[in-house]
């Protein structure tokens, strides 16, 4: 059934602000026009007859043997699929298009709420941690010098960009084979038979408008490849999933999944419908202060019937004069002058409030969005940083866990040729504790130690180990694990 939807969905482009299309045609029966004839498009949607079409890719980006992009025919019709799409494009949740999403990204609204989750995804990073009693010390070096060379934080903020962006992001793993080859359309075995050791050269990370899906199954949910594209086409090349690392935040539906380009939802998209009010919000707002003040003459029109140059040189004197140091004369008994004011109270708030809706879209706070502090006797905005901190934590376990455990394993394999199960990493924190945050940790560690100290539970040297294995701690660097405490000398030993 949705075969016959296939021609409507089609990216749009047209510049910001959005202006107000003229109503689609339709070739269809008088019943179904009444109902289209209920809709009104959403401002910079597609067409409605583009609404279910599936992403075509640029000339040149499939390779020989192209393959239409299938779509299940499970959809309803009638009056009940009409209303559905209407609602669709109403509330914005089409997909644009590259193109469009890419002239999207040079708005400061739409940059800020992506790269302000890509940076900070990535600000802090990660540790690499050994698990059990080894030492892994000097794996662990090698280990984040490979992440350096390969420049894995860069092309994960990268990452992250495209998500917000486009939905989808594709990182691909570059180990020395042609990328025109066959072989990059076989698997990427992570195993020291396939992976040889010094093969890995760099990562890549690649636009999505440049990739298109090639091989999926449509047949059975049950099959672990349904809506799951086993190998892509990126510009002509075939090229196995497993070299081309996906990232998506917000995946769809697998019957909207085709028209996206097997991505996902764009943070930019989401965010449209509230970009579209805020820029509306802040142009009416500007208009208004910019005409708030209108000047009435009233004058005898009579006088000017036969002669209405006359009265537009008296307007015009008008305007010429007008100023603080001009002086106007008026007729005594004809004429009187008004200035009519529009009333500007709670503009500010109004404003505030459609600036304060993008925030809420794209889960960032007010002062990380826009820079202003909270205003207010004791207003502080920790606990929503700290909220907002949360949430970016949750999206790196759910977005950058899994290709970041692959791109690590790929690293041992590359440096080792094996894989080492007792290194792991973890994403540190982004709180900062202040300097007097710091030391009070600092003290109160202290004295946990030195109350087990005195009651037998651990011996100096384990305070010690402790001490030294704390990255916290003001003493890293200093004390040594392994080490023992210093002797402290008796009191009667410096009696003479």
């Amino acid at each position: 059934m949705l075969s016959r939807l296939r021609s409507l969905f089609r990216p749009s482009i047209e510049p910001d602000p959005p202006r107000v299309r003229d109503e689609p045609r339709f070739a269809v029966s008088e019943k179904k026009k009444m109902d289209w004839g209920r809709v009104t498009p959403s401002v910079g949607a597609p067409p409605l007859r583009d609404v279910f079409k599936p992403y075509t890719p640029p000339p040149g980006v499939q390779g020989n043997g192209q393959s239409a992009l299938a779509m299940d025919s499970g959809a309803a019709t009638g009056a009940t699929l009409m209303n559905w799409i209407g609602e669709a494009i109403s509330e914005g949740v089409v997909f644009l298009g590259y193109p469009r999403l890419a002239e999207m990204a040079q708005r400061a609204e739409y940059r800020n709420m992506v790269e302000i989750l890509a940076t900070e995804s990535t600000r802090e990073w990660i540790d690499f941690q050994a698990v059990g009693k080894d030492d892994k010390g000097q794996r662990i070096d090698q280990l984040r010098n490979e992440f350096i060379r390969l420049k894995v934080r860069e092309r994960f903020r990268e990452m992250s960009e495209m998500d917000g962006y486009y939905g989808l992001g594709l990182l691909y793993v570059d180990v020395g084979q042609a990328r025109t080859s066959d072989i990059v359309s076989t698997p990427l075995l992570l195993r020291p038979e396939t992976f040889r050791k010094g093969s890995l050269r760099e990562l890549v990370a690649v636009d999505p408008i440049w990739a298109a899906p090639n091989q999926y199954s449509t047949s059975t949910p049950l099959a672990s490849d349904f809506y799951k594209p086993s190998t892509w086409w990126v510009q002509g090349a075939n090229v196995h999933h497993t070299r081309l690392l996906r990232f998506v935040s917000r995946d769809v539906p697998d019957i909207l999944k085709p028209t996206y380009n097997f991505g996902g939802l764009s943070l930019a998209q989401m965010a449209k419908p509230y970009v579209d009010n805020w820029l509306r919000t802040r142009q009416s707002v500007s208009d208004l202060i910019n005409a708030f003040s209108v000047v009435a003459l009233s004058t005898n029109m009579t006088s000017y019937q036969q002669d209405p140059e006359g009265l537009l040189a008296r307007v015009e004197a008008f305007n010429r004069f007008r100023s603080n140091r001009g002086t106007f004369l008026l007729d005594k008994d004809s004429e009187e002058i008004q200035i009519l004011n529009a009333a500007l109270a709670g503009l500010d708030k109004l404003q505030a409030q459609a600036q304060e809706q993008m925030c809420s879209v794209a889960q960032t706070p007010l002062v990380k969005f826009t820079g202003i502090t909270p205003s207010g006797l004791n207003a502080s905005s920790d606990g929503e940083i700290r909220v907002f901190y949360d949430r970016v934590h949750a999206y790196q376990e759910n977005t950058f866990r899994d290709p970041l455990t692959a791109i690590m394993h790929m690293c041992m394999l590359n440096l080792w040729g094996e894989i080492d199960p007792g290194i792991t990493f973890e994403f540190n924190t982004l709180w900062q504790a202040t300097d007097e945050e710091a030391a009070a940790i600092e003290k109160t560690k202290a004295d946990i130690d030195a109350e087990y100290i005195d009651r037998g539970v651990i011996s100096n040297s384990e305070a010690r180990d402790r001490i030294a294995a704390d990255p916290e701690s003001i003493y890293q660097g200093v004390v040594e694990r392994g080490s023992e405490a210093p002797e402290v000398p008796d009191e009667g030993d410096n009696l003479s």
